[in-house]
């Protein structure tokens, strides 16, 4: 379910940008909400925790279907990491991460989906045409059990911050790429892949999500390797406040 909902949150915001582009770009400024609260910069040296991202990637066919790649979702997750944690080292903290499949207290499973369905929400909130008209300030927590995802090895220098990042998008095939180029030429429609990077940092202390950004991985940047996932990454974290 959560997947459907980020989709349909990447087309809605997709599409709003293209519109607002088009009609309104002054008034689509005036749209954007805050998606942080301000905080206390971290000690240099500070522990900061990383979840390893969620990343799905498939393949879209000449026919509009999309067949999931495991391959490219694990080369992109695995150059996604290691460009999460040399972005956050050359801000000169100690970085650990922690795999998703190695959580296995209920507590911190249950603060797992309870975060996917409040990273789902904001991205609603994101959309001038779907968000909550008295949803006006980015207050959103996670609750009091978000320590509870601090592996037990790390109790000694617990991290007071932890980073999640989800990707999901696709490819388009070299049959669906001159398809489309077919449907310029005719003035059809058109149907092309992308992905969506999509990132929390939360306070673990608190449970609050303290910022939030969401970005369109740019035409020509491909994160299936080192060098696209470190570009999609300073691009995610120009206004990350660490």
């Amino acid at each position: 379910m959560k997947k459907v909902l980020f989709a349909a949150a990447v087309s809605a915001v997709m599409a709003t940008c293209a519109f607002s582009c088009v009609v309104a770009p002054v008034a689509a400024q005036a749209q954007t909400i805050k998606s942080f609260v301000k905080i206390d910069k971290p000690a240099e040296g500070a522990p900061l925790l990383i979840v390893t991202p969620e990343v799905s990637l498939s393949l879209l066919t000449a026919g509009g279907v999309q067949e999931p790649r495991s391959d490219w979702s694990k080369a992109a997750q695995g150059h996604l990491s290691a460009a999460l944690t040399t972005a956050l080292k050359t801000r000169k903290y100690a970085v650990s991460e922690v795999a998703l499949d190695t959580y296995e207290d209920p507590r911190a499973l249950q603060i797992l989906k309870l975060n996917d369905e409040v990273v789902s929400a904001i991205a609603w909130q994101q959309v001038p045409m779907l968000r909550l008209p008295t949803k006006t300030t980015f207050d959103w927590t996670l609750g009091s059990g978000a320590r509870t995802l601090v592996p037990a090895a790390m109790t000694d220098q617990a991290p007071r911050y932890a980073l999640f990042l989800t990707c999901k998008g696709s490819y388009q095939s070299s049959a669906k790429a001159a398809l489309n180029v077919g449907m310029a030429l005719l003035g059809g429609p058109m149907q092309f892949g992308g992905q969506g990077l999509q990132s929390t940092l939360v306070d673990l202390d608190t449970g609050q999500v303290v910022w939030y950004q969401f970005n369109m991985v740019a035409s020509g940047t491909d994160i299936r390797e080192a060098e696209g996932a470190t570009a999609a990454v300073e691009k995610l974290f120009k206004d990350l406040p660490l």
